[in-house]
């Protein structure tokens, strides 16, 4: 009975030494994680559009968002850069697999604040990405406010899911 219990017991012991040690090994072969995700916007050119360039990103599909342009799907290729030439000077954001990555740089400051309806987006957009429960200032002004909700709309839809 006593041989029954302590070979019952080594071979128990082997077993999880056994697993242990595979575990581990699998681990340690598992590729390191991948860098993080950036996207920038180039300045505009003399026709007010811009570049939006990424690196980090998976291969695979991503979604391009802007308050003005909406939502645009594209293929991101091997080696997870890329780069979307001639797009209208606005803010951008990259989303792949549920993780939005805000992109750096792009769109001139407007012009007469509070006013027009390309300002109107971006408080929107800003408003939205920085407060999914933001709510529209009260505005006289009927472009400001349609922009407002558009720009809103869309960042709702990338950053609040």
């Amino acid at each position: 009975m006593r041989r029954r219990a302590r070979t019952s017991a080594a071979l128990i012991a082997l077993s999880v030494a056994a697993l242990t040690a595979s575990s581990t090994a699998a681990y340690a072969s598992q590729p390191s994680a991948a860098p993080a995700a950036t996207c920038t916007v180039s300045a505009a050119d003399a026709a007010d559009r811009v570049t939006v360039a990424g690196q980090g990103f998976a291969q695979g599909r991503a979604e391009l968002s802007s308050p003005r342009g909406g939502t645009t799907s594209f293929n991101v290729p091997d080696g997870g850069a890329f780069q979307i030439g001639s797009k209208p000077d606005d803010r951008y954001a990259v989303t792949q697999s549920g993780r939005t990555t805000v992109c750096t740089g792009g769109t001139k400051a407007a012009t007469t604040p509070g006013t027009t309806y390309k300002a109107g987006l971006i408080a929107g957009w800003d408003a939205v990405r920085a407060n999914c429960a933001a709510k529209p200032p009260a505005s006289a002004n009927k472009q400001f406010s349609d922009g407002w909700t558009k720009g809103a709309s869309v960042a709702e839809h990338v950053f609040c899911g």
